[in-house]
């Protein structure tokens, strides 16, 4: 439990106020781990736990058993139960399924998980994720980075002929007619590429999750396809990247699906509480059959065109051959 101001511990702090910043705390704004946290009687230190969906005492007052003093949620003092940890007691949520935030800060902060904070992301996976809302979440996102390009290459195409000198330009009636017409095909060539990329870039990362999981069940680890899912999803947070046009997808796609693969190893750890090399294999697996598949294909093309080529190469005709054998 820190402060949210500044990130100091709350734990055994019997005011209200935070000791590093002075902003006042009350143990109700939080949410815990179900038992994970005494909730200490403040003058008996008499434990009590929470078992509540926030990880709070029921009810929030009562008298203490031991010393019969009134004992009041937000006047008790609290402490991480014995055997869990600072960083686990504490209750945290997917920013994007925080409910009342808005969309923007929802979004743009799970990015930020992804990107800078995966351990704090698996986590929270670990305490609870919805499927559905991670599906929104990469939908979002690819759209975030593909759409970028899509209207650079739109906008583009759409200048273009309005620049002198170009065929397509023109005020007169029949000009204004074959650009209308015009634009109408190019936003329908421009649409569907962009929808088609969404659609496939989606069914990739649901790809991706299923190999992952049925990796992770050879490896003898129970992983759920809610937790593996969120964990693929959540963590594509540093494919934003590549929405600036052109130079996010043209040079930083590989680097970026690198450390995609890493953040995503990285949640899978704590979300699942498994080895590190575990996480990796199943992180890594998906990359590595793709990679596989395309070898093959590219084999297979390159065994098809021999082929073709060795069939249409044209045989010797017979009387030259024959003439060949009576020369002396």
């Amino acid at each position: 439990m820190r402060c949210k101001g500044c990130g100091y511990s709350l734990w055994n702090v019997p005011g209200r106020n935070c000791p590093e910043c002075g902003r006042g705390f009350l143990p109700s704004e939080f949410e815990f781990r179900a038992n994970a946290v005494e909730f200490c009687c403040p003058g008996c230190m008499q434990q009590y736990y929470g078992t509540d969906r926030s990880g709070l005492p029921e009810p929030r007052s009562f008298a203490c058993v031991r010393c019969g003093a009134a004992c009041d949620l937000d006047a008790m003092v609290l402490r991480p139960a014995p055997g869990t940890g600072d960083a686990d007691a504490e209750l945290r949520r997917v920013p994007w399924e925080e409910d009342g935030k808005g969309f923007v800060r929802r979004f743009f902060r799970t990015v930020g998980w992804g990107i800078a904070r995966p351990s704090d992301l698996g986590r929270s996976i670990r305490a609870g994720s919805d499927p559905r809302r991670a599906a929104a979440f990469v939908a979002w996102l690819i759209g975030l980075v593909i759409v970028p390009t899509g209207a650079v290459i739109l906008a583009f195409i759409l200048i273009l002929p309005l620049i002198p000198g170009i065929s397509g330009a023109g005020s007169t009636r029949t000009g204004g007619a074959a650009y209308r017409q015009e634009l109408l095909s190019v936003l329908g060539g421009v649409a569907v590429p962009v929808i088609l990329g969404v659609a496939s870039a989606a069914f990739a990362v649901v790809a991706a999750a299923g190999i992952a999981m049925l990796v992770l069940r050879i490896l003898r680890v129970p992983a759920r396809w809610r937790t593996t899912w969120s964990a693929f999803a959540y963590g594509l947070g540093p494919a934003a990247i590549m929405a600036v046009p052109y130079f996010g997808p043209a040079c930083l796609s590989f680097p970026l699906s690198v450390w995609y693969l890493v953040v995503v190893a990285i949640v899978l750890v704590h979300a699942l509480g498994i080895p590190g090399w575990k996480a990796a294999c199943a992180a890594a697996a998906p990359a590595v059959l793709a990679v596989a598949l395309m070898v093959a294909s590219i084999l297979v093309g390159i065994g098809f065109s021999s082929r073709a080529a060795s069939s249409t190469t044209p045989a010797a005709p017979a009387g030259a051959a024959a003439s060949q054998e009576d020369d002396p």
